[in-house]
């Protein structure tokens, strides 16, 4: 090669024509088949949509590289020179190792005062934050401040990054890319030869920015073969000085005269969005270059094509002269208010449908979704289309995104490593067992886990290891919560079946069978690992050596499988990226976890390269080399505050304090992709943004670009008088995807494609409709019914109807696992504690026999607090044992199996069985409503069985003792209630056992009596709180507790009121 070839640049306002003339420059063959063509992209997908590009042009695309711009340059390096490393020692994750050897010599330290001082007392991983700042900004400065890194090198570094740097690359590899660039251009020139190892041919494909010195470098190399800038340039007219409305008000408010009539705006919206562009245009019009324009006009026959066509041609109407003479309700530009994140995902949904039902040639493909924080976003892009039945379901692609939200096994991974460092909390420990690789390592199923929550609840465990873990927190609590001591409680539970009985200090916890105690040796098996990690993961080692330990732990834990496969590789992908890239940097320290873990969750939230342009929607980052052109572009939380993003910088940032042309600036990339994103558009940009509070539906701004984007409307269109032009692209959802307005036709541009949330009853919008239209059918009659149906049908009737009638169970989720020792116990816990205490009592064991036993078996609070809770216990269940042993006993006898005929119905009961006082049942806590029935129902059964005369009953509570005399007409009185219950497995019954005792036995204003308990207060739950009771009487009005509820208070508990007198 000669040195007459030229650097050309294309500019072009459309990708489409920059893909097209690069075609057709493709044609020129080169000398050699082999060679590949080198071409230089933004990002992963740019090379893709370029690739399909060039494979529907060509039919194939072969032997065609896409590299990033820093990975072009290394590519020209190590072709051309000799002992050129492969990978970059310079980039900002080498630096940052580089940086942390030198930050870790204290004599290197404390040469720097503001070093010294920002790192006293700093832990391991603030010095390796530090490092990987500075890092960052190294890699900065190489690019936009060449002049500081010569003058740093050549001696003159008067600031301690100066000194830092010299000391850097006087130590290890000080051939970064502005050496090796200046060394490839002293070879060129010098040795003819070596020009043949250039590629004949390199071409950048709309990169939106490149530093100067990268450009200086691209015209040098120029002179030896041919390189090609194919660059996207949005107006045709040469705008690289115009100002936006902003900058002229600064310079003219700096400036002594009126400079209005020298400074030109051009388009204020590409003036205002456009900064970064304009300042990297006016650096290629400055290259020696060949220039080629393949500009496309856009066609101004709708709104976004005027706003393009303003654009590309520069201009812009003034008030009253508006160019535009398309409509802002036409469709192209919309904008969608929604009340947060979900209902945008929703609205998009239903927009698309819609679409795809006005236009048969739309495909997913022609959509493309832009988000500017991806990860945030995901869950409800999941949840809305990824839940969509068949009819709406639309196929879709999230990329963009980084392992730790795409992998759950990722996230477990790092869960493990977090628990060293923490308490081992109940929950910590048991969430990695949700993951299935896991579980498969373990050997154990879903409902294991289950089962393992309600261990580790049964048994109290809260946090710690063993009490040696306790104790070294300084905390006097022991054992009584931690992992050992339950699992020692779950594994002598099959060994000694009397979970009464004490071993060792420790209480069993009885097993129901052999398959339970399988499932604990697992557990223990897993337990085991998970404690062996503080040991593993504990000190500090080199990172090749935290690798090894950490693909250890994976096989440890995790099986390899299809689903868990892609996970298991991205970690250890990442694992030896981060070994690898600290051996580049040359750092052969020792680190602790704390550090590699950083440095490993880093690499894995880096982006993934798929999921772009795969025939579906794509959902991706709004981000430099994303805006790509498409039928639809639509972006989505277009939020103030949100977009553009605030350009945070550190204190010590040199760049931020002496700012130049050309800079990197993150709002001023944030505009430009929101303007690479309106000119992409080919028919319709659509902006979504939360617009509304969920919490109070006040307003809140969009993205200041959006705003800018409706003053332009409002400028240069024409409304109907009165009408803000933007209004007509704008639309107001509601709060709610279910809202009528949806499917009432009565709001323009409101719809819904879920029909499942239409309400059938549109008449009563405001009225719930009632759980059944008319009574169910007597269900077919059972050969019995058992007393235990009766006394659940009667402890909530409507409970009954929902289950066995509707198969409707509400069942109370079991909440998050409790990590801290119990303070205050609940009322399950009180029941099981009374019940130990009474036994004891009745053993004749003693109060420190008893505490000990309570303790062990996680039933008490720990020190003080709950040997007080076990003595006021121990004496409130005194009085109970003294009269449960004065009962007068028989022999010991079978419970009494009864078999009544009662109006043609077989009633079962099963009871206790008869001392000489006759049949006597108690109650460890206060008798409640509750109790009551339920001995009354028994004991009616007593008094309607022939063999037994009539009979007395006792029921004992801790508060008092109830007598129930004999009852004249038993049979009536159950057939009665039988009766009810029949019905009630018709309809729901308003019956509500609480307010029902409560109205039946008050001995002033009954109802009010009733609608205390009914309601609840501040201090107690209410039973309307009730959730079977709330779904089965949704649609009634408030007098509820009026009416049919008193007859059945009446009916039901009248008779026990008669036959019932408190001897106690």
């Amino acid at each position: 090669m000669t040195g007459t070839s030229l650097l050309h640049v294309c500019y072009g306002n459309r990708l489409e024509a920059l893909a097209e003339r690069l075609v057709q420059d493709r044609e020129s063959p080169f000398g050699s088949a082999l060679e590949p063509e080198l071409i230089a992209v933004q990002g992963h997908a740019v090379a893709r949509w370029l690739s399909l590009r060039l494979a529907t042009a060509q039919g194939i695309v072969a032997n065609t590289e896409m590299l990033f711009p820093a990975e072009l340059l290394w590519r020209l390096f190590r072709q051309v020179l000799p002992n050129v490393p492969q990978v970059n020692s310079f980039s900002a994750e080498a630096l940052t190792w580089r940086v942390l050897a030198l930050l870790e010599k204290d004599s290197l330290v404390s040469q720097h005062g503001a070093l010294a001082d920002y790192l006293q007392n700093a832990s391991p991983l603030q010095y390796w934050q530090l490092a990987e700042r500075l890092g960052r900004l190294f890699e900065q400065y190489l690019i936009f401040r060449p002049d500081w890194i010569r003058r740093f090198e050549g001696g003159d570094a008067d600031h301690w990054q100066g000194m830092l740097w010299q000391q850097m690359v006087a130590c290890g590899d000080d051939r970064h890319w502005l050496k090796l660039g200046e060394e490839l251009l002293a070879v060129l020139r010098g040795n003819p030869a070596c020009r043949a190892r250039l590629p004949q041919r390199i071409s950048l494909f709309a990169l939106p920015r490149l530093s100067r010195v990268y450009l200086e470098l691209l015209v040098s190399v120029a002179a030896y073969c041919d390189i090609h800038l194919y660059t996207l340039n949005f107006s045709q007219a040469f705008w690289a000085d115009i100002v936006s409305d902003k900058e002229r008000a600064r310079l003219e408010l700096g400036s002594d005269q009126a400079l209005g009539g020298y400074l030109d705006t051009g388009n204020s919206l590409l003036a205002s969005m456009g900064r970064q562009g304009r300042e990297h245009f006016a650096q290629l019009v400055e290259l020696d270059a060949l220039e080629e324009d393949v500009f496309s006009a856009p066609s101004a026959q709708s709104l976004l094509g005027q706003l393009q066509s303003d654009i590309f041609y520069l201009r812009e109407g003034g008030a009253g002269q508006p160019t535009s003479k398309a409509q802002p309700g036409d469709g192209s530009v919309q904008l969608h208010v929604c009340h947060g994140p979900m209902r945008e995902v929703e609205v998009l949904h239903d927009q698309l449908l819609e679409h795809f039902q006005q236009d048969a040639s739309l495909t997913p493909a022609d959509i493309l979704v832009l988000v500017p924080e991806i990860e945030n976003y995901a869950p409800y892009i999941d949840a809305v289309f990824g839940a969509a039945d068949e009819g709406r379901r639309i196929p879709f692609r999230v990329a963009d995104r980084g392992a730790l939200g795409q992998w759950p096994l990722v996230e477990t991974f790092l869960a493990l490593l977090d628990l060293p460092t923490g308490r081992f909390d109940a929950d910590a420990v048991s969430a990695p067992l949700d993951e299935p690789a896991l579980r498969r390592r373990f050997d154990l199923s879903e409902s294991d886990v289950d089962r393992i929550h309600q261990w580790i609840r049964d048994t109290g465990i809260r946090w710690g290891v063993d009490a040696d873990d306790v104790t070294a927190l300084d905390l006097p609590l022991g054992a009584d919560h931690t992992w050992r001591n339950g699992r020692d409680r779950l594994v002598l539970g099959q060994a000694l079946p009397d979970s009464d009985v004490l071993f060792g200090g420790i209480s069993p916890w009885a097993l129901s069978d052999t398959a339970e105690a399988q499932t604990v040796g697992r557990l223990c098996s897993y337990l085991e690992r998970v404690f062996a990690l503080r040991r593993q993961l504990s000190g500090v080692h080199t990172v090749a050596d935290w690798t090894e330990r950490l693909n250890g732990l994976l096989d440890q834990f995790f099986v390899t499988s299809t689903d868990s496969e892609p996970g298991l590789r991205v970690v250890r992908d990442a694992l030896a990226a981060s070994a690898r890239i600290a051996s580049h940097g040359g750092y052969s320290g020792v680190v602790d976890l704390a550090v590699f873990r950083q440095g490993l969750i880093q690499r894995l939230a880096v982006p993934g390269r798929g999921h772009f342009l795969s025939g579906a929607v794509t959902f991706a980052a709004l981000a430099p080399g994303r805006c790509l052109p498409a039928r639809f572009v639509c972006l989505l939380g277009m939020n103030d505050e949100a977009f553009p993003r605030r350009d945070i910088r550190c204190g010590f940032d040199l760049i931020r304090l002496q700012p130049r042309a050309g800079d990197r600036r993150q709002r001023d990339e944030d505009r430009q992709v929101f303007l690479e994103a309106l000119m992409s558009a080919r028919e319709c940009l659509y902006i979504s943004c939360t617009g509304r509070d969920v919490r109070d539906d006040s307003v809140k701004p969009p993205s200041v670009l959006v705003s800018e984007l409706r003053d332009y409307i409002d400028r240069n269109c024409t409304r109907p008088a009165g009408d803000r032009p933007s209004d007509g692209m704008t639309v107001e959802h509601p709060m709610q995807a279910f809202s009528p307005r949806y499917f009432d036709g009565s709001s323009v541009g409101l719809f819904s494609y879920a029909r499942e949330l239409i309400r059938p009853d549109t008449t009563s919008i405001d009225r719930p409709r009632a759980l059944l239209a008319s009574a169910l059918p007597v269900a077919e009659p059972a050969e019995a019914v058992t007393l235990e149906n009766l006394v659940l049908f009667f402890s909530n009737p409507a409970r009954a109807l929902l289950r066995e009638r509707l198969d409707v169970r509400l069942e109370t989720v079991a909440g998050r696992l409790q990590t801290r020792e119990p303070t205050v116990l609940g009322f399950y816990d009180v029941l099981a504690l009374r019940k130990m205490i009474l036994a004891a009592q009745q053993r004749g064991d003693s109060l420190d026999t008893v505490k000990t036993r309570l303790r062990a078996a996680g039933h008490l609070p720990g020190g003080t607090p709950g040997d007080r809770v076990a003595e006021v216990e121990w004496q409130r269940l005194g009085p109970l044992t003294e009269r449960l042993l004065a009962v007068p006993s028989k022999e010991p006898q079978q419970p009494l199996e009864l078999s009544l005929d009662i109006a043609g119905t077989r009633l079962l009961a099963r009871l206790q069985p008869l001392s000489d006082g006759g049949m006597v049942d108690y109650s460890v806590m206060n008798l409640a409503a509750r109790d009551r029935l339920r001995f009354w129902l028994s004991h009616l059964c007593l008094n309607a069985c022939d063999e037994v005369p009539a009979a007395r009953s006792t029921l004992i509570g801790p508060d008092r003792v109830l007598e129930f005399t004999a009852v004249g007409r038993p049979a009536d009185l159950l057939a009665g209630l039988l009766a009810l219950y029949r019905e009630g497995l018709t309809r729901p019954l308003p019956f509500f056992p609480r307010s029902a005792w409560e109205y039946a036995s008050a001995g002033g204003d009954p109802m009010k009596a009733a609608l205390r308990v009914w309601q609840g207060s501040s201090f107690t739950r209410g039973e309307s709180e009730d959730a079977y009771f709330q779904l089965a009487f949704r649609d009634a009005d408030s007098d509820l507790l009026d009416g049919e509820f008193e007859q059945l208070a009446h009916e039901v508990f009248a008779p026990l009121i008669e036959h019932t007198q408190e001897v106690l």
